[in-house]
């Protein structure tokens, strides 16, 4: 009848027919460039865009205010929110002694100086370590099923830098460095040892045979 669709019907191919049709597809997959139509490139780290971006914003607004109270020639507007940020730093490190904006402008220096540390995990005092615990599976009051990251760096009373659980955490006495408000804390001089607790298994094969190696 007019209007009515063909019906559809299974293609039958011979062998050959599918051997050919396999090779085309062979041969495509190997002519693909790195991303084809439809297609979207591996996911980029969005807290280091963030991070780019402000940090970039930041030098252009101390570049900008001093060019307004020196006249010196400043850098072009970037062209894009994730363009280079060093023009404008290094205009600002070259300019910012011919103004009265010193005060004004360290507490914007002092956070970019902290983002970036930050998104390079150079961080210490105060930072999450992305590993579970092995003792408490990260169970915490927040978090009772378990999964949280409970291991934090801190830098304690007496210049020592320590990685301080606060889950819900009792280790074996033996494997407590000491304790710290009622957590388990773990000394610098003990993180190796704590590292092969989370360490996988085929990461600390190859561990033991470079120790063996050297």
């Amino acid at each position: 009848m007019p209007g009515t669709a063909r019906p559809w019907r299974q293609p039958h191919l011979t062998p050959e027919q599918a051997e050919e049709r396999d090779q085309q597809a062979r041969i495509e997959r190997l002519e693909r460039v790195g991303v084809m139509p439809g297609e979207h490139p591996a996911p980029v780290d969005v807290g280091v865009l963030d991070t780019m971006a402000s940090i970039l914003a930041d030098a252009v607004v101390i570049a900008d205010e001093i060019h307004h109270r020196t006249l010196i020639a400043a850098p072009e507007a970037p062209s894009t929110a994730y363009a280079d940020a060093r023009p404008y730093l290094n205009y600002a490190a070259r300019n910012l002694h011919f103004t009265d904006i010193a005060d004004w402008a360290a507490p914007i220096a002092c956070k970019m100086v902290d983002q970036t540390a930050r998104t390079l995990a150079l961080v210490l005092d105060g930072q999450f370590l992305d590993v579970e615990c092995p003792w408490c599976h990260g169970v915490t009051e927040q978090a009772p099923a378990g999964g949280a990251r409970t291991w934090r760096v801190y830098a304690l009373p007496g210049d020592m830098i320590a990685i301080v659980c606060e889950g819900i955490c009792e280790p074996p006495h033996r494997e407590v460095g000491t304790w710290w408000r009622g957590h388990p804390c773990w000394p610098l001089s003990d993180w190796e040892g704590l590292a092969r607790r989370v360490m996988p298994e085929a990461e600390q094969a190859a561990h033991a045979r470079e120790m063996i190696a050297s």
